[in-house]
């Protein structure tokens, strides 16, 4: 099986993945990369949208791994498109799971910006665990709420031991208002693409026929009973996929 990198969503954990990667066959090799501003401390410094992936393209050739399946949840799988596009000796195929190129205007890219500023805020000034409670109430998330309670407190408790400063740098350098546009680079990935979005998702599903559009090697796969984060929702669906 090819080797797996997999890029957990913002506010999340590589161990997000855990469901999935326990039970992946036996002899895969699968590394849950922690993304920018998730690693247990304020982040500091200059870093865009590129540094990040160049930081984990560098990481990938230091444990000289052949080309990885490379699968991303949300911001992870921004990255992992970015990978593709940026770096792509060293992607054999990508599994992007409810997620998008980016906003096609500097227009959109700011208003984004301004919407960013205010979860910004909330981290700086009142925490991680006043930002997870509004993070967690969106209506993007309504339909984890029917998760069994076990595995909420789980996710809970991962996010609320997150640094909020790490956080908040995370979203002013690798939010949509920062990251590129990557729609034009769709007509030029050569690698199979999965694109993954829930059933009771339809604005992912909607962006995920609009890239497979301009993919020349793309397939859509909706996942039945799930919203935005089937990683978490349907986890048995995700290692499907990851292993055929």
């Amino acid at each position: 099986m090819t080797p797996l990198l997999l890029l957990h969503g913002y506010a999340g954990h590589p161990d997000d993945f855990g469901a999935v990667a326990a039970r992946l066959p036996a002899g895969s090799r699968a590394l849950a990369e922690p993304i920018y501003g998730h690693r247990g401390h304020p982040e500091t410094g200059a870093l865009c949208f590129e540094d990040e992936l160049d930081r984990l393209a560098s990481r990938l050739r230091e444990l000289a791994l052949p080309p990885l399946h490379v699968a991303g949840y949300s911001l992870g799988g921004r990255l992992a498109l970015g990978l593709v596009a940026r770096h792509p000796a060293l992607v054999a195929r990508a599994t992007l799971i409810g997620s998008q190129p980016g906003l096609r205007t500097e227009a959109e890219r700011e208003a984004r910006r301004r919407a960013d500023a205010a979860w910004i805020e909330l981290l700086e000034r009142q925490g991680v665990g006043a930002f997870a409670e509004a993070w967690e109430a969106q209506p993007l998330f309504a339909s984890q709420r029917s998760l069994p309670a076990a595995a909420l407190a789980t996710v809970r408790a991962r996010r609320r031991r997150h640094d909020p400063f790490g956080l908040a740098e995370a979203m002013r350098r690798l939010g949509l208002g920062a990251m590129p546009d990557l729609w034009p680079a769709l007509p030029r990935v050569r690698v199979p693409v999965t694109l993954v979005h829930g059933e009771l998702d339809s604005k992912f599903g909607g962006l995920a026929q609009e890239m497979a559009a301009s993919l020349p090697s793309a397939r859509v796969v909706e996942i039945p009973k799930a919203g935005h984060n089937p990683v978490l929702e349907r986890p048995e669906a995700i290692l499907e996929l990851l292993c055929n």
